[in-house]
């Protein structure tokens, strides 16, 4: 299990990274190899010691671009802690935790309490949220015929519809953020196919500042969740997307739509 966790942005106590290890191993992880890698440019300096890295920070501006691994066994499973925090490439900074073991939530939630981290919340929609949707799907016949039928599900319930469809000189990406920006809320339908990180790149995701995100994955459709492992999924089986449609109703409920 690999659970990854975008955090509010949150300078970190670098005294307190050698007691990592201690409470590492309250888990019962057997840690093999750590690793510190600090990016200030034009150097990029890494270490091999959580003490070494916290030794190096001493008497320098605390770091903002930076990498922390934490590599051992969690009883007979693999397991691998990941921090990193830097800037993409539109300059938005991202605090990320990463966390893959057989007791990867529960490890997760210790080490951001250990270091003081929040999740990264959506922003709460106004009372009367504007009935705006944008849909973000494969461009093959599959994702369009199932982006066709949610856009009309969501016709029927008042919301003006966007997707990504139409031709722009423009990259995907470019465009996919364009669009983005003035919906209240965003849909990925994730289906079958050979391709799907520019769905969930990190560059569009950025974008969504705070936007609420209803993910629709049908259930052949190989995916690594990255930074949206602790997103809930909405199942469905190709070719009934329609057996989505109630939850995706009780998602927009949950966000303050009402509906006669």
């Amino acid at each position: 299990m690999e659970i990854t966790r975008s955090c509010k942005i949150h300078s970190l106590n670098w005294d307190t990274i050698p007691d990592l290890e201690s409470r590492l191993t309250r888990h019962d992880v057997a840690l093999r190899r750590v690793s510190v890698k600090f990016s200030y440019y034009p150097d990029t300096v890494e270490y091999d010691s959580f003490q070494e890295a916290a030794n190096y920070v001493k008497g320098k501006y605390t770091p903002d671009n930076y990498s922390i691994w934490a590599f051992g066994r969690l009883h007979d499973t693999e397991f691998q802690l990941t921090i990193s925090r830097g800037r993409n490439i539109h300059g938005q900074e991202y605090l990320y935790v990463t966390v893959s073991c057989s007791d990867a939530l529960s490890i997760l939630n210790s080490v951001m309490l250990f270091f003081g981290l929040k999740p990264d919340e959506p922003s709460t929609l106004p009372p009367s949220p504007p009935r705006t949707a944008f849909i973000a799907h494969r461009f093959d016949r599959v994702g369009q015929e199932c982006a066709d039928k949610l856009a009309r599900f969501l016709q029927l319930l008042d919301f003006q519809v966007v997707t990504g469809r139409a031709y722009s000189p423009r990259s995907i990406a470019e465009k996919i953020r364009a669009k983005i920006e003035d919906q209240a809320i965003v849909f990925i339908i994730l289906t079958p196919g050979s391709d799907d990180t520019w769905l969930i790149q990190e560059s569009v995701l950025g974008e969504l500042q705070g936007k609420p995100l209803l993910i629709l994955k049908e259930q052949s459709a190989s995916f690594k969740p990255g930074i949206l492992a602790d997103k809930e999924f909405i199942p469905f089986t190709l070719p009934c997307i329609s057996a989505s449609l109630v939850p995706v109703l009780e998602g927009l409920r949950d966000l303050g739509y009402h509906f006669c």
